[in-house]
């Protein structure tokens, strides 16, 4: 097995950053740990690129020096919630918000990493944003606005062949409206540690079956 570490990125906003919980209850904290348990063998860094309040625009700006530099064997990619909200500075279009996912993917495909996993290619898992709870506090963003940013993430995953989580969906199957809201913090945005402990699972069964595809850990055993 080689022993160069296995590098997955979280590339997002503030949802990846974890805004308003603690550090233990994201995504990137638990992938982290439990890969180690699953591999203990294999080295792997995980690292966590969210910036709270960013959109894909951003997320293109910094696309070479927080991702393209660092040469990850995956890339966890959820933008979306910013780009719908009609908040000045914030609203980027369905068009925009979609070449500038077309950029960022492509940008991604294309770099070599030169590590044995996956012939040296860079693998992006994309995530629909999260729906939220509609409230009046935050008018500017609607779950109307936000299923048409996850049907574009869906849409491109179909386009480019990549694994894809439905959170927007997940999260929308739960019908009991007092398990929903308990997803979210007060603002009815942000994920609250049964939110993240809900999109977890999925995101984990994701980064597994990809790392099992892989013959260098078709071999590999605890």
């Amino acid at each position: 097995m080689d022993k160069q570490a296995i590098k997955i990125i979280c590339f997002g906003d503030s949802l990846t950053y974890g805004y308003g919980v603690l550090e233990k209850d994201i995504f990137s904290y638990h992938l982290a740990e439990n890969l180690k348990k699953i591999y203990p063998k294999i080295p792997f860094e995980i690292i966590n690129s969210g910036i709270n309040g960013q959109t894909t625009r951003e997320a293109l700006a910094r696309l070479q020096g927080s991702i393209l530099h660092r040469k990850p064997q995956i890339v966890l990619i959820l933008f979306g919630s910013n780009d719908s909200a009609l908040q000045e500075g914030n609203y980027r279009t369905p068009i925009e918000y979609e070449q500038n996912m077309i950029q960022i993917i492509e940008q991604i495909l294309s770099l070599s990493t030169h590590h044995a996993f996956a012939s040296g290619k860079t693998i992006p898992i994309l995530l629909t944003p999260p729906s939220m709870v509609d409230t009046d506090f935050y008018p500017y963003t609607t779950n109307a606005r936000l299923q048409v940013y996850g049907d574009i993430i869906k849409k491109l995953s179909a386009t480019y062949h990549l694994p894809c989580i439905d959170f927007f969906a997940i999260l929308q199957s739960i019908t009991n409206t007092e398990e929903y809201e308990d997803c979210f913090q007060y603002d009815g945005l942000h994920l609250s540690k049964k939110g993240y402990a809900i999109l977890y699972p999925y995101l984990q069964e994701k980064v597994l079956s990809l790392l099992q595809q892989d013959p260098l850990f078709k071999t590999e055993t605890k």
